[in-house]
Formats: structure tokens, sequence, C-alpha cells
């Protein structure tokens, strides 16, 4: 009987090793979100036509055009002071970009962000960095608060689009 159940249990063993090498890592279910977040956020900066850039629903919150900024300066931001430091390769001093130029520093960001993601190690990922109000959080957390800082100001956006009478693109987050 023993030697019936041998061969199985080795078996399933190398079936199970085998789907679990198949498995996506967090990195990998990351950056797959992170590049789906990436198309989106580009799909509402096109949305908004070139002369409503400056659109803003009340004096006292950011432009349509400052918003998208704020998602591009965070990204670089967040990820230089609290993943690892680099060159984003984006003027965020400019505050008068072109539609063209939003696209470009949005897309930098987020490859900016994508690239230093995919550089660290798991125990860089799993050391505790200090964020905002000196709260100690791993880098693998700061990769989700990047992304949901970017998932609220999006939402911001959706709001910008509909009140100008656009249609926004459809929501995804996979």
């Amino acid at each position: 009987m023993n030697n019936i159940f041998k061969p199985i249990a080795l078996t399933l063993c190398f079936m199970l090793c085998g789907i679990y090498a198949q498995a996506q890592t967090n990195q990998q279910e990351f950056s797959s979100k992170w590049n789906t977040m990436k198309t989106y956020t580009m799909e509402i900066l096109e949305a908004m036509p070139e002369d409503k850039l400056d659109f803003k629903p009340v004096d006292d919150v950011m432009t349509f055009r400052e918003m998208i900024l704020h998602i591009a300066g965070a990204n670089i931001m967040m990820t230089n002071n609290f993943l690892k430091e680099g060159d984003a390769g984006v003027d965020m001093e400019k505050k008068d970009m072109t539609k063209a130029e939003l696209k470009e520093a949005v897309e930098k960001s987020f490859d900016f962000v994508a690239e230093t993601c995919a550089s660290l190690t798991e125990s860089e990922l799993a050391e505790e960095v200090e964020v905002f109000g000196g709260n100690m959080i791993t880098r693998r957390q700061v990769e989700n608060l990047i992304d949901t800082h970017g998932v609220h100001h999006r939402g911001n956006l959706i709001v910008y689009l509909r009140l100008n009478g656009i249609d926004p693109p459809a929501f995804r987050a996979w």
C-alpha cells in the first residue's frame, strides 16, 4: 500500500510545485495593474479637450491640468523619497505644459514607478521606510500608497470630465 501512495504523493508534489512556479508574484500583479492604471490615466487625459485643461469646478481646487501634474509629480516624488532615488526625466517645475507635454510627463512618471518597483528585491520591498507624518510602512505598502493616491485623483478627474459633458473612459482596475 505504501508503494502506491509514494508515487502518487511525488506526482502531486511535482504538480503543485509546477503550479506554484507559474503563479504570479505580488510584484507581477502590481506591475500588471500599474500598467492598466497608466493606460487609464492617459485615456482620461486624452478625453479632456486642450481648451478645457484649466477647468476647475470651484475656485479652491486644482484645475484638470494641475491635477494631472499632481498625479505625475506625486508618482515621482513618492518613488524617489520612499522607494529608491532616480531620475524620471520630467521637469515638474513647468506648470503650463501643453496636452502633449502632459501626456509625456504622465507616461514617464508611470514608467519611472514601474521600473523602480521592478528593480526592488524582496528584502528591499519588506524594509520599512518613514513616510508622511513619521509613519513607518514597508516599501511594498508604498507601492500601494502611490497607486491609491492615483486612484483618488483619477476619480476627481472623472468628475471634471462629466462636469464638461464628456463621457469618461470605462473604469477598470486590472
